[in-house]
């Protein structure tokens, strides 16, 4: 296969992914159908047959895509000259992406599969534990830089309350639509700053 047969096969594989993603927030895993699919990406339904196995492949490259993505986030931030700060500079767009209604609900729709299907889960576990991983080893590098350490247990600690937090707004958006993304950003991002910079309480060391 050439390079431009290869590209545009992705190409393809994207504009499946995308329009997956709207059949889905629209009428949840079960209710869309890969003709639906099919349609709302403008390709035959033989076709999608050719680009994934069915639709739990469709959406375990969704999961996958989005974790490529935060993952290259992940990475940029890793390779700023102050790691904190670079942290703290996508705070607000962290924020924002957890509160996007359309994402929210794709996500659990993504999760509430997951816990029915061993398949799917193992994906979603498999993406969380890279994400673990990077986030250890940004928030490690952070630390580095204020010339502190920390056990690697205590890094994998603040590493899940880190994703607890974001998780968590995800969750909140569903029980409250009307949450003012510009009054909770600076909050989360002092918060972020604290497992940084500070002791967590209870430790020998003062806080």
């Amino acid at each position: 296969m050439s390079l431009a047969d290869s590209d545009r096969l992705e190409a393809r594989r994207q504009q499946v992914l995308d329009a997956a993603a709207e059949c889905f927030h629209k009428s949840g895993f079960h209710g869309a159908s890969m003709a639906q699919i099919a349609k709302t990406a403008g390709i035959s339904p033989g076709h999608i047959y050719n680009l994934f196995e069915n639709k739990e492949d469709v959406i375990g490259m969704i999961v996958e895509r989005e974790q490529a993505e935060l993952l290259a986030k992940v990475d940029a931030m890793q390779r700023a000259d102050d790691v904190v700060q670079a942290m703290l500079d996508q705070v607000a767009c962290g924020v924002e992406s957890q509160l996007a209604g359309s994402d929210t609900a794709l996500r659990m729709e993504i999760l509430a599969e997951a816990g029915r299907n061993p398949k799917l889960a193992m994906v979603v576990r498999n993406a969380d534990v890279q994400g673990r991983e990077k986030l250890g080893s940004l928030l490690g590098a952070a630390l580095a830089q204020r010339n502190l350490y920390r056990e690697p247990e205590e890094v994998q600690a603040r590493v899940e309350v880190l994703m607890a937090l974001f998780d968590g707004l995800m969750l909140r958006s569903l029980r409250n639509p009307t949450i003012d993304r510009e009054t909770v950003a600076p909050v989360v991002a002092r918060v972020v700053a604290m497992l940084i910079d500070r002791q967590v309480p209870g430790n020998d060391e003062p806080a």
